[in-house]
């Protein structure tokens, strides 16, 4: 690879993308079988990986708490004149937030819901263990909303309400 217009593809042999950046980081840092340290760092990485993902979920769960509030704010404040004049103005920002909590809940973790043919149509209790977040009932009023576009009111721990946000 000594002119600038080359590639590894160019040439009477084609390489792979891996040795073809093994070559070109061995020109560039001119350590020799630079390779092997390139396998062994990939192996740390997948190694790691689980480690990973244990930190990145739940900060992927804050996020989408602060930006179902951040556009709730917004919503509100950009509707407050329709507000006046409307009898649910709300009900565009809860089909937004109940889908993107609703997809959030069936991708991270393949979140359904049986029985809710089971559910009265006047009032009911619905009793259930949560874990140490309250995401899951997030998941549930979520998908409850967009299968039977009702409300769930929550009676809770003093934890829930503590939660920043």
């Amino acid at each position: 690879m000594t002119g600038g217009n080359e590639s590894c593809t160019a040439g009477p042999t084609s390489m792979s993308y891996f040795t073809c950046l093994t070559y070109i980081l061995e020109e560039w840092t001119g350590v020799e079988n630079i390779g092997d340290y390139l396998s062994y760092a990939f192996y740390i990485l997948w190694l790691l990986f689980p480690l990973v993902v244990v930190f990145v979920l739940p900060g992927v769960i804050v996020i989408l708490f602060y930006v179902s509030i951040l556009w709730l704010h917004i919503y509100k404040r950009k509707n407050e004149i329709k507000d006046a004049y409307s009898h649910d103005v709300w009900l565009a920002a809860k089909e937004m937030l109940a889908t993107i909590w609703d997809g959030h809940g069936r991708i991270w973790h393949g979140y359904e819901l049986h029985g809710v043919e089971n559910i009265p149509q006047g009032p009911g209790l619905v009793v259930f263990y949560h874990g140490a977040t309250p995401v899951d009932y997030i998941y549930f009023t979520a998908r409850l909303h967009i299968m039977k576009k009702r409300r769930c009111s929550v009676v809770a721990d003093h934890f829930v309400f503590r939660l920043p946000g």
